[in-house]
């Protein structure tokens, strides 16, 4: 048996999909002692899952604290291993817990993880799926762990409910990832087509994001959830889910909703594991190219992968700069 410390800390989807290769790795080993440490903000996610002592933490500060206690207390783990987490405050926390072996799943700061597996070539790193670092670093304790199949975390089922509505989820905090209000007016036909009897909600995390004010828009109900907790009660009253590639998919994912992904710079096989209910959707013309432009304002691969699905032809919009749609 050992005793682990996993850290977590990075944005919502990076986060769900480091969680469910922990879950892996806490599947093939029930006796190991497994601390993870979450941001207050996420824990309702993980806080029916079986199997771990969560420690969420708000700041830097809170995290650093919980730290020198375990080492006042001589308390030592077998293992300190950070599945998602950057900057010096990361590897400084590390180094306060009194540890055997501490492992960066990214082989980040290696004065202090001494113990991280060899990172890729610089070809495997830019070609991997999402799961990959973090099975990396699992692997360094169980080199015959198995990448998961799906994401699915059996402690949001208790949200779940009989289906009452079908979720449509605009934004990112990406403009290039994020559905606008035309792009949601043409989907919403189809989507009623294929989902009848149901209610159509169209989600944000506060009203006027993106355009959608909470109320009506072109048949739809749009609601304002507020928080992660907010958030998963809308899910569990969904039979499907629209999107694009955003920390709420992977959410929806683990819940195992069928979902819509409309994708525009990144690449579905990166980021849908074999068995999971998705439905990709993206220009041919990108292939698997992966568009690295992050300041696009104009994202015309998501309008007109929407437009495509939905059968409305989009307006000819000009492609910005140095989009891979532009003749090479």
């Amino acid at each position: 048996m050992k005793k682990i410390f996993v850290l977590i800390r990075d944005k919502l989807g990076d986060t769900v999909i480091a969680f469910q290769a922990l879950a892996a790795y806490r599947a093939a080993h029930p006796d190991d002692e497994i601390t993870l440490m979450v941001h207050a903000h996420y824990l309702p996610i993980f806080a029916r899952e079986k199997g771990y002592r969560l420690i969420p933490y708000r700041s830097y500060l809170q995290a650093i604290i919980w730290a020198l206690w375990q080492r006042a207390t001589f308390q030592h783990f077998d293992v300190v291993l950070v599945l998602r987490g950057f900057g010096e405050k990361v590897a400084k926390l590390a180094k306060t817990l009194p540890a055997t072996q501490r492992i960066h799943a990214l082989n980040r700061y290696p004065e202090v993880f001494e113990n991280s597996p060899a990172a890729p070539d610089q070809h495997s790193e830019t070609a991997q799926i999402h799961i990959a670092p973090a099975m990396r670093g699992l692997q360094v304790l169980d080199a015959a762990l198995v990448c998961p199949e799906k994401l699915y975390l059996a402690g949001l089922s208790h949200y779940r409910k009989t289906p009452e509505t079908v979720v449509i989820c605009p934004v990112s905090d990406e403009i290039r990832r994020t559905l606008s209000p035309e792009d949601v007016s043409r989907l919403i036909p189809t989507i009623q087509q294929r989902h009848p009897g149901l209610k159509l909600r169209i989600l944000v995390r506060n009203s006027g994001e993106s355009g959608f004010v909470s109320g009506e828009f072109a048949g739809a109900e749009v609601l304002a959830f507020g928080n992660i907790e907010g958030l998963l009660q809308q899910l569990g009253q969904a039979a499907a889910y629209y999107g694009s590639d955003t920390g709420i998919y992977h959410i929806a994912a683990a819940m195992d909703l069928p979902s819509v992904i409309f994708f525009g710079p990144s690449q579905p096989y990166k980021v849908i594991l074999p068995a999971q209910k998705t439905e990709a959707v993206r220009l041919e013309a990108l292939g698997q190219t992966h568009c690295d432009n992050k300041a696009c304002q104009t994202p015309v691969c998501i309008h007109r992968a929407v437009a495509n699905w939905a059968g409305k032809p989009a307006p000819d919009t000009p492609t910005p700069e140095n989009c891979p749609l532009n003749p090479q």
